[in-house]
């Protein structure tokens, strides 16, 4: 009986060096960041690589800017008027501006939409909720006498991940191929990476975004 609790115990241990409970403990950490942005508006990368953005005072605009919806509602407009600290009054499209953050998470642009950042770094992860069409039973299209009549449609919204170079805002999906994508300039990451099974790499792929992103930091001031 001894043997079998020592068996145990031992198989227990050895356990807690797999690959995947150390994931799972570096996904916990991955997700506590310590980095914060000023809020504000930032009209291009230069502003998030400076962490400096237009503050709300120098908005123009009647909102409430202490409203925790303000810059989900200021991004709702055509345009953001501001005035510099120079006191020039600038108009800026909201469709071109780069993003905006409020109590420290950033929210990029992407076709005009705004989504928070969850892992921030030389390439950045987030989420964006995608419209998909399905037909309502098995066929899209009925015959009913001479006359050809298309199955109603039900709108879904699906969330898919999707990846985004900070420094030249390319997109592309967040799929084993998309990461792999990335691992490309890091033969090291990436050769390391094949060698989990498809299974294991779905769980792994986000610390290994983690550890690509380490290895080549945005220099960024944060204080």
């Amino acid at each position: 009986m001894k043997n079998v609790i020592l068996i145990l115990v031992v198989l227990l241990f050895s356990t807690l060096d797999s690959p995947l409970i150390a994931q799972e403990s570096d996904l916990y950490n991955l997700y506590q960041q310590s980095l914060i942005f000023r809020d504000g508006v930032y009209n291009n990368i230069g502003m998030v690589k400076n962490n400096s953005p237009i503050p709300s005072i120098w908005i123009e605009t009647d909102m409430e800017l202490n409203d925790r919806d303000f810059y989900k509602k200021i991004t709702r407009n055509d345009e953001i008027v501001f005035f510099d600290d120079n006191g020039v009054r600038t108009s800026l499209d909201t469709k071109n501006i780069w993003g905006y953050s409020f109590g420290g998470d950033l929210h990029i642009n992407v076709g005009g939409e705004f989504h928070e950042i969850i892992i921030f770094g030389r390439v950045s992860y987030f989420r964006a909720s995608k419209n998909t069409y399905v037909p309502f039973g098995h066929d899209e299209f009925h015959h009913l006498g001479d006359v050809y009549y298309i199955q109603p449609l039900i709108l879904t919204l699906k969330d898919e991940e999707f990846l985004v170079d900070i420094l030249d805002n390319k997109v592309w999906q967040f799929d084993l191929e998309g990461l792999e994508r990335v691992l490309k300039n890091d033969p090291q990451l990436l050769n390391e990476f094949k060698t989990y099974k498809k299974r294991d790499k779905e769980n792994m792929k986000y610390l290994f975004l983690k550890r690509y992103n380490k290895k080549y930091p945005l220099d960024i001031p944060f204080n």
